[in-house]
């Protein structure tokens, strides 16, 4: 319950921030703050002896088999302790830091809502019990790090584009690798995974594996090659970057390769990547800081720096390392969030944080000066501060390896670097500057104290290191396993290499400070290679942008035969492929069936659709071409009747009913006439066409050899029955074995319904009359009276039979798609029967209908856990009936299906409130189609419209129809009574 007791501490900042923002505005921190603090001691004190907070919830069910769940859960074992008190700790003071340096009524809303939710993504990150929930937990701290970088506006743009796809780009690998090894380890379970014997067993499926967790957290921690994100987030407040880069996003990359090193630790290839990729973006970070004159930026890649000391170590693999890894992680959280807060300070006070801008203000701002001096030196590595300790750690781990040598030569590089880019800091910001700073003045005690205060613990800490030999030690143990290392951090351990490589550095550093001046000078604001990671990046940008173009241009079209020609074109070469080149099974083809035809009705529903076809193919008329579709539809509808599926023959019947009336809407937009095809066309045409029917007439002639049921499908028969009590066997799929992928296909049809609004309602519509789309045609109503009569009398039976196919669903042919597709039947005849133009249902009934599907059928998935998890079926009986929640997730299923079509009716043919936006159809030109001059005529001044005219349903329209038609136009008041549009 403790840990509970922190998600809602940390979730209720989330849903309050904006309430105390408009109450105190700013000083929303100096609430928040405080409740992180308590947060942390709740957790601290949960965790006292050894103790493991947890908690878990089955989410789903048998995701990966039979007896395999997804649980909601989370654990705060020694690692994730670890990393969750840092992110509470260090984001309680950024929070108190904010309420002092953000400015007054300047979207603090969005700030401390967002920053609050990262700190909440961050738990969930670290404390993740399932692969599952800790994928999630990782794409929301992108989501929320973009957004905080975005949010400063045009500065920050660029900079959170390049964050969100390389961070992105992390979740893709990580996907990849926790997918694999879940499927692998035959769990989503993150103890499962890290203690499963598959990884011993398949040491290529461990490497495998081990690359793709590398990568991702290199995205995360900044490692080269993705380095370059982490100094563009400097677009981002000051607050943001000291949390980003000392307990948040960086870090979650740390958690990461440190949390599978229980599987990869000893890996060849995982300590190889990991050692030299992280010793190698130390050193060139180091280097990179050095040339930079903003405060920020140089912090910034002195983080990218530090990050890759503790990736190098994390990949040497030993308990000692990770000890060394856990160590200077909290030593760099420490002096780096006090060193970000404090450049904020400078830059709060002067006006700037360009080194080259600043003068002396060392005794001006000497509270400043002397906490930056502390924070510099503990990254510095300077005794007897706490980084001096942590990067004596680190030179331990490396000099135990059995390439102790190479790897201390090369960290001592990186720390003599480390010095100078320190010094920088201190006298770049502090001694070195030649402006005159007469008007600065020490910052506010609310501002630089908070700043400071991180820093600071560099020296206490170091008088208490068996304190942190407790939770480093606990941590060890929850990556290994292995209970018998123990951390013993200390100040002296006597003269070995490390302290000797260490004593070198700090020499030759203080050497370095005489000669300072013309070295940075020398290196300011250098270009080291020819191409920065943003230049890359923009180029790989670039390229993909050119490939998609090249695809896109296939069907960069309005001709419907480019669009279809590609995925027929791939079809018929697989269908190809596979004819000449495979066999089956074990090499055996199936034999087809060879008893010929047993049913003669069969040849009713062949006949209905070959001479469908035929027709289609002679007609000039893009209206009868849409009729003949339709009955082809209604010729494999038959078909699929007499093959005893009743169900799916209704489902297609109305799909084919629906399609063709919204066809038939399309085409009022079109000539009357399909143009003019020239005979190299029709002959490319028909040879595609023969070649694509020999593909499917075959692959139809060899499965049908295929006469044995899979063990699958006989599962399904043998176990529906007792298991859902429910014997329509689809359906009983649909909504629970299988409910996941209906619930994504839901949210499919929710969005269809989003884009056929969106893409209706920027379609030119003509002008003809006030409020329609179209012209009606002149017998509009005349010819629809017969249509009115019988919808009164029909529209009632289809609301009563979509309500009983709902509820039979479940056991017998039905459920919510069909009935959905009933009711949506009943709207079109109502639409029909109007004869002019006109809403099926109200405007925002779409949307409310498909919004309030997907919300049910969510609803539906939480009332699983009750029972199971989530969209585990619930079955009862009430009043004799049984029934189950599954019947509340088809009832969502039926009103996202109606939503969807309901828009789409709206979106066609509805109709257009007077005073709206109504533009001309805009008609290409074409070789074939050319448009002349708009002829006028005198007499009437009125326009002659050459264009294509709305298709009439009668063969011709009558002198009558016309008429009514130019009456109407003449004379809107009388709408209603000639058959316009009303």
């Amino acid at each position: 319950m403790a840990l509970l007791l922190v998600f809602g501490l940390v979730a209720a900042t989330v849903v309050l921030s904006p309430v105390l923002v408009r109450a105190i505005d700013r000083r929303a921190g100096w609430v928040i703050g405080p409740v992180f603090f308590v947060a942390a001691g709740i957790l601290a004190n949960a965790a006292r002896d050894g103790a493991t907070p947890a908690f878990s919830t089955t989410w789903a069910n048998d995701l990966l088999g039979p007896g395999t769940v997804v649980e909601l859960g989370m654990r705060a074992d020694g690692l994730s302790l670890f990393f969750a008190l840092l992110a509470l700790g260090i984001g309680g003071m950024v929070m108190l830091y904010s309420a002092a340096y953000l400015p007054e009524n300047d979207g603090n809303t969005s700030f401390y809502t967002i920053m609050t939710a990262f700190s909440l993504s961050v738990l969930l990150l670290v404390t993740a019990g399932d692969v599952v929930v800790l994928f999630i937990g990782w794409e929301l701290v992108s989501i929320a790090s973009f957004l905080l970088i975005a949010r400063s506006g045009s500065s920050g743009e660029a900079g959170s584009f390049r964050t969100l796809a390389l961070t992105f780009f992390g979740g893709l690998t990580l996907l990849a690798g926790l997918a694999v090894a879940a499927v692998s380890a035959g769990t989503t379970q993150l103890d499962g995974i890290l203690t499963s014997d598959v990884w011993a067993d398949n040491p290529r499926l461990t490497t495998t594996v081990a690359v793709l967790i590398a990568f991702s957290g290199f995205t995360k921690a900044a490692q080269f090659p993705f380095h370059f994100w982490l100094p563009e987030a400097m677009a981002a407040a000051t607050p943001v970057s000291a949390f980003l880069h000392a307990a948040a996003v960086v870090k979650a990359g740390v958690y990461l390769l440190l949390r599978f090193s229980a599987i990869f630790g000893l890996n060849p290839t995982w300590n190889v990547i990991l050692v030299a990729f992280g010793l190698g973006t130390a050193l060139m970070s180091a280097v990179f800081a050095i040339t930079k004159t903003d405060l920020k930026h140089l912090t910034a890649y002195s983080t990218v720096s530090h990050l890759g000391w503790i990736v190098a170590a994390v990949g040497v693999g030993t308990p000692a390392a990770f000890a060394a890894a856990l160590v200077h992680t909290l030593a760099h959280a420490l002096f780096k969030s006090s060193l970000f807060m404090l450049i904020g300070v400078i830059d709060h006070e002067t006006g700037t944080r360009d080194i080259r801008r600043l003068g002396k203000i060392y005794d001006k701002m000497p509270f400043t000066f002397a906490s930056v001096v502390v924070a510099a030196a503990s990254m510095a590595a300077v005794p007897p501060l706490f980084g001096f300790v942590s990067k004596e750690s680190i030179l331990e781990a490396f000099h135990s390896t059995q390439y102790g040598a190479p790897l201390l030569v090369l960290a001592g590089l990186a720390a003599f670097l480390t010095f100078v880019y320190s010094a920088k800091i201190v006298f770049g910001a502090f001694i070195d500057g030649t402006r005159d700073m007469s008007g600065v003045h020490e910052a506010p005690v609310a501002l630089w104290l908070p700043a400071a205060i991180p820093g600071l613990l560099s020296v206490p800490v170091v008088f208490g290191l068996p304190l942190i030999d407790a939770p480093v030690t606990r941590a060890v143990h929850s990556i290994t396993g292995d209970s018998s290392f123990e951390s013993h951090l200390a100040l002296w351990h006597g003269v070995t290499w490390p302290f000797i490589v260490s004593a070198l550095v700090l020499v030759a550093g203080i050497a370095f400070i005489f000669v300072r001046k013309p070295v940075y000078k020398a290196l300011e604001n250098k270009m080291l290679l020819p191409y920065t990671g943003n230049e890359i990046l923009r180029m790989i940008v670039n390229g993909s942008t050119d490939i998609g173009r090249a695809a896109g241009a296939m069907a960069n079209s309005y001709d419907p035969s480019r669009h279809l020609k590609w995925p027929v074109g791939v079809i018929v070469a697989l269908g190809l492929a596979t004819m000449l080149f495979t066999t089956g099974v074990d090499g055996v083809v199936p034999a087809p069936r060879t008893e010929g035809l047993t049913n003669y009705w069969d040849l009713l529903p062949l006949l209905i659709i070959v001479v469908s076809v035929v027709g289609m193919m002679a007609t000039t008329k893009r209206m009868t071409a849409a009729l003949l579709l339709g009955t082809t539809g209604v010729g494999v509808s038959l078909q699929m009747l007499l093959l005893g599926a009743p169900d799916v023959a209704l489902t297609q019947f109305t799909v084919e009913a629906l399609t063709v009336v919204v066809i038939m809407m399309v085409l009022r937009y079109q000539p009357r006439l399909f143009p003019d095809v020239s005979k190299r066309r029709k002959t490319l045409s028909a040879i595609f066409a023969v070649v694509a029917g020999v593909v499917a007439f075959a692959g139809v002639y060899a499965l049908t050899g295929r006469q044995d049921r899979s063990e699958l499908a006989m599962w399904y028969l043998n176990e529906t029955g007792p298991l859902t009590g429910g014997d329509n066997i689809v359906a009983v799929i649909l909504v629970e074995f299988r409910s996941f992928d209906t619930l994504g296909e839901l949210s499919v049809l929710g969005m269809a319904a989003v884009v056929i609004a969106a893409v209706t309602t920027s379609v030119p519509r003509h002008d003809f009359q006030e409020g329609t789309r179209p012209a009606p045609f002149g017998q509009s109503r005349l010819n629809t009276l017969p249509l009115r009569k019988v919808t009164k009398l029909i529209v009632p039976i289809l609301v009563v039979l979509s309500v009983l196919i709902f509820f039979r669903g479940h056991t017998v042919p039905g459920g919510g798609f069909i009935a959905a597709l009933v009711m949506a039947t009943a709207f079109v005849l109502s639409y029909l029967s109007q004869g002019s133009d006109d809403n099926a249902v109200g405007e925002k009934t779409p949307v409310y209908l498909a919004g309030v599907g997907v919300i049910v059928a969510l609803t539906a998935g939480f009332i699983g856990f009750i029972e199971g998890g989530f969209l585990y079926a619930i079955h009862g009986e009430i009043a004799g009936e049984h029934m189950t929640t599954s019947l509340i997730f088809d009832a969502g299923i039926y009103l996202a299906v109606l939503g969807m079509l309901t828009m789409a009716i709206n979106g066609m043919g509805g109709y257009l409130r007077p005073g709206a936006d109504h533009e001309q159809l805009d008609y290409h030109r074409s070789d074939e189609n050319p448009l002349p001059d708009v002829p006028t005529t005198a007499a009437s001044e009125q326009t002659v419209d050459p264009r294509p005219q709305p298709i009439n349903p009668a063969s011709e329209p009558v002198d009558l129809a016309r008429a009514i038609i130019s009456g109407a136009r003449g004379n809107p008041s009388n709408d209603k009574e000639n058959g316009g549009a009303r």
